[in-house]
C-alpha cells in the first residue's frame, strides 16, 4: 500500500512543473557555474517575470482560500497549537541539534537558529491546496505564523544574543 502511494506521489511530482522547473534550474546553474555561462538578459528577465508572478499567483490563491473560509482559524484552536508549536519551538530545536553537531558556532549558529524561527512560506500552501494535504492547517500556520513571527524572532535574538 505505502508502495502504491509513493510511486502516486512520485508521478504527481515529476508531473509536476514546479519539480520541472526546478529541475532544470538547478542543472542550468550547474552548467553556468561550472563553464561560466550566462543567460541572454531577455531570457533572464522573463524568468524573472515568471518568478515575480508565480509568488504573486501564489499569495492571491491563499487570499481566496482563505476569504472562502467560515473562521480565520480554519483547521481549529489545537491543530493551530500544534501547527505553531512544530514551526517555532520544534523547528528551531531540529537546527539547532545538526548546526551545533557539525561545528557552526557564535553568529552563524544564532543565524540558522533566528531563521528556522521564521514562518512558512507561501508556496508550501500552494502544494497542499493542489494536492489536498490538509490546507486549512497550512493557511492557519502562515497566518498565526506572520501575526506572531516578529515577537518570536526577537525572542529567539535576544536568547541567543544573551549567550
Amino acid at each position: 500500500m505505502s508502495q502504491a502511494i509513493l510511486l502516486t506521489v512520485g508521478r504527481k511530482l515529476i508531473a509536476n512543473p514546479n519539480t520541472c522547473a526546478t529541475l532544470a534550474g538547478l542543472t542550468w546553474a550547474l552548467i553556468s557555474f561550472r563553464w561560466k555561462l550566462e543567460l541572454p538578459p531577455i531570457i533572464r528577465n522573463s524568468i524573472g517575470i515568471m518568478s515575480d508572478g508565480g509568488l504573486g499567483m501564489a499569495m492571491f490563491s491563499i487570499g481566496l482560500f482563505i476569504a472562502s473560509q467560515t473562521n480565520i482559524i480554519a483547521c481549529g484552536t489545537r491543530l493551530m497549537l500544534l501547527s505553531i508549536g512544530l514551526r517555532f519551538i520544534i523547528g528551531p530545536a531540529l537546527m539547532a541539534i545538526p548546526s551545533y553537531t557539525i561545528g557552526i558556532r557564535h553568529t552563524l549558529f544564532n543565524v540558522a537558529i533566528v531563521q528556522a524561527s521564521l514562518p512558512q512560506g507561501i508556496v508550501p500552501f500552494v502544494f497542499a491546496r493542489e494536492y489536498g494535504v490538509h490546507p486549512d492547517i497550512m493557511s492557519t500556520g502562515i497566518i498565526v505564523g506572520m501575526i506572531i513571527a516578529l515577537p518570536v524572532a526577537l525572542v529567539y535574538y535576544f536568547i541567543l544574543g544573551a549567550n
